[in-house]
């Protein structure tokens, strides 16, 4: 198991794991858990060590997350196929395991986080309509909007293509978040007063992640669960802009572990 520099046998730290079933084709998976323990460790301030468990399933991950030493309290589980990583997720929550975060829960959380702020900054946050395009993976994105107040929340997966096109629904919205990259740019062009967002404009992912497991490390008994993940987009909201410095991630990290430590402990 490797591990960074300033972790130490018995000291708390966190863990970056994978199967590899989520990697895509071409990926080095010792690459992206390397680069993905340096970010989420600096960001968080802790040892962050990286794990490759083999897994068939979800069943078998879960068991070889269970079996990871005493001192790890808290994973981030990434380049996992989605189902897999919720499932592996689930079993590990309703046994009590340690605390667990899938990068699309993180991913979720910023993109939420980020709507939020587009329609309180168009004075739509309430009465606002929302379109997601291909978020069947991130579940709880819808869960996360409903708690910030969207209440029209329209779905639309590649599948419905050929019944629904993606750019007749889109019309009228105030956000879109077009997670499989289907609207055309010349549809989004003229949108007007819509907001278009994709994957790539969760760049507050990896500040909701390590804030999270950072208050996994620090507040004993922390669960993983909406009020904590509503409390972590409530941060992202206030403080995540489009771009963020490196000492303005960590400053957002920290106040993300210190509102979820608070959910927590109450």
């Amino acid at each position: 198991m490797a591990s960074t520099s300033a972790d130490r046998p018995g000291n708390p730290c966190v863990a970056i794991v994978s199967d590899g079933s989520g990697l895509p084709p071409g990926g080095d998976l010792t690459e992206t858990l390397s680069l993905e323990a340096e970010l989420v460790g600096r960001l968080a301030g802790l040892p962050a060590r990286q794990k490759i468990l083999p897994a068939s399933d979800a069943a078998g991950l879960a068991a070889g997350i269970r079996a990871l030493p005493a001192d790890i309290s808290a994973v981030l589980l990434t380049a996992v196929a989605p189902a897999r990583a919720r499932q592996a997720q689930q079993e590990l929550r309703d046994g009590g395991a340690r605390p667990l975060v899938t990068r699309e829960d993180a991913t979720a959380i910023a993109l939420a986080a980020l709507a939020t702020r587009t329609l309180a900054a168009a004075g739509r946050s309430h009465g606002s309509r929302v379109v997601l395009a291909g978020a069947r993976e991130l579940p709880l994105l819808i869960t996360l909007l409903m708690a910030a107040g969207v209440t029209d929340i329209t779905t639309w997966e590649p599948a419905d293509a050929a019944i629904f096109p993606l750019h007749g629904i889109v019309f009228g919205a105030d956000v879109v978040i077009d997670l499989a990259r289907a609207l055309p740019p010349r549809v989004a062009a003229r949108l007007g007063g819509t907001t278009v967002l994709t994957g790539a404009d969760a760049a507050a992912a990896p500040y909701a992640a390590a804030g999270l497991l950072h208050a996994a490390v620090t507040t004993p008994g922390l669960v993983f669960g909406i009020d904590v993940y509503c409390a972590c987009a409530d941060v992202l909201v206030r403080g995540a802009g489009t771009t963020v410095s490196v000492s303005q991630g960590t400053a957002l990290t920290r106040l993300v572990a210190e509102a979820v430590s608070c959910r927590g402990d109450g």
